[in-house]
């Protein structure tokens, strides 16, 4: 099990260095530029005394769930650890930049950056899960 700390260090690691880069560099053409956005998902707007304390809950939540499927040295960890790589790289964003870094930029349709690439493949994961062995949180 030591060796997926490893991994989920070096995934967390290189979406903030990622987020670093494209600060330092701002736009590479097409399809990554700089955005920094101050809303939550599909361009939701919440004031921060209610999203703060959101972000915590949820922070503690997915905290709470990857530890109890480590506990169970159960394959619910991968997905479930996305999910928490990707959140707590974005809450650090928050708290940093008052906004999240965005930088992979498809024109038409739509800026994220590799934490939220994160989350929606753990999501996607355990959607599978769920269809396929109707197990996500039991």
């Amino acid at each position: 099990m030591k060796k997926h700390y490893l991994i989920f260090f070096l995934l967390f690691l290189i979406d903030r260095l990622t987020k670093v880069y494209f600060i330092k560099k701002l736009s590479l053409g097409n399809f990554f530029s700089l955005h920094l956005n101050k809303n939550i998902s599909f361009s939701l707007e919440l004031p921060f005394y209610i999203l703060y304390p959101l972000l915590f809950i949820l922070l503690i939540f997915l905290l709470l769930t990857c530890l109890k499927y480590y506990r169970k040295k159960s394959v619910f960890l991968w997905p479930w650890s996305l999910v928490l790589i990707g959140a707590l790289s974005n809450i650090i964003d928050r708290f940093h930049y008052q906004g999240v870094i965005d930088f992979i930029d498809i024109p038409y349709f739509t800026v994220f950056n590799l934490s939220d690439t994160y989350i929606f493949i753990g999501i996607c994961i355990l959607i599978y899960y769920e269809f396929k062995f109707d197990k996500i949180i039991k």
